[in-house]
């Protein structure tokens, strides 16, 4: 089994991505957001590059809905620079993502940097969602289908995030306890870093320069809440153009 890293999104377009499970990351907060509204109940997500596409979708979804409360059906949610778009019902706060905002509803959503990677998996066998959130599930998942591996980070703006690293980081000691592994120069770089803040998650998040910026903004407690590993069960994937548990 070879794992391999991407640091960032444009990265993508260097790997052969045939054949291989892509597993995307973006801790803070893309990926943890999706996995704690699919754990809340939410029906499907369409994510989105950019605002403009996210209005166009929602309303191309209501045209398809017969439903006496449309717009209450389909809901919008999203940031940019680490604030809900104006307009929007949601954020891209987990904490609001709760079974009485999302459950049932089918969302639409885009992010700075998580929606952007995923347009970039373009040939793989199968997208998974990934966050600490998740990742023991992610972990055993991995394991038993011995497949080739991509962890693509989300990063922040096209840049290197330590919080994702970290991650995936996590992910692959678990996978190299089980199985046979070839683990390339960035995938090494990922298990080092997490056995240096193993233990201590919140640590590296708050460490980060992207955990740093969204304290300074007020939102330490959505820091805490994708630092809880393993809180969720489930494994999102992406096909499609659609994200949903299957």
């Amino acid at each position: 089994m070879h794992i391999d890293v991407t640091l960032y999104p444009s990265e993508l377009k260097r790997v052969d991505q045939k054949g291989k499970t892509i597993v995307v990351v973006d801790v803070l907060r893309g990926s943890s957001t999706i996995i704690h509204a699919l754990a809340h109940g939410c029906k499907e997500i369409y994510p989105v590059p950019d605002v403009k596409t996210a209005w166009q979708k929602r309303k191309a979804l209501n045209l398809t809905i017969t439903h006496n409360q449309k717009n209450k059906y389909v809901l919008i949610g999203g940031e940019r620079n680490g604030f809900k778009v104006k307009g929007f019902d949601l954020g891209n706060s987990p904490q609001e993502y709760t079974a009485e905002k999302i459950a049932g509803k089918i969302l639409v959503f885009t992010t700075t940097n998580c929606t952007n990677t995923l347009k970039l998996c373009k040939n793989p066998t199968e997208v998974l969602i990934c966050a600490f959130l998740n990742a023991n599930a992610v972990s055993k998942y991995l394991a038993s289908k011995k497949r080739d591996i991509i962890f693509a980070l989300s990063g922040r703006n096209d840049t290197y995030s330590t919080e994702d690293m970290i991650c995936a980081g996590m992910v692959i000691n678990e996978i190299s306890k089980s199985c046979k592994v070839l683990l390339s120069d960035t995938a090494i770089s990922a298990k080092i870093i997490y056995k240096y803040y193993k233990g201590h998650i919140l640590k590296g998040l708050l460490d980060s320069f992207h955990g740093q910026y969204l304290k300074k903004i007020g939102m330490e407690d959505d820091i805490i809440l994708c630092a809880k590993a393993g809180k969720f069960d489930i494994i999102p994937r992406y096909s499609n153009g659609l994200i949903s548990l299957y």
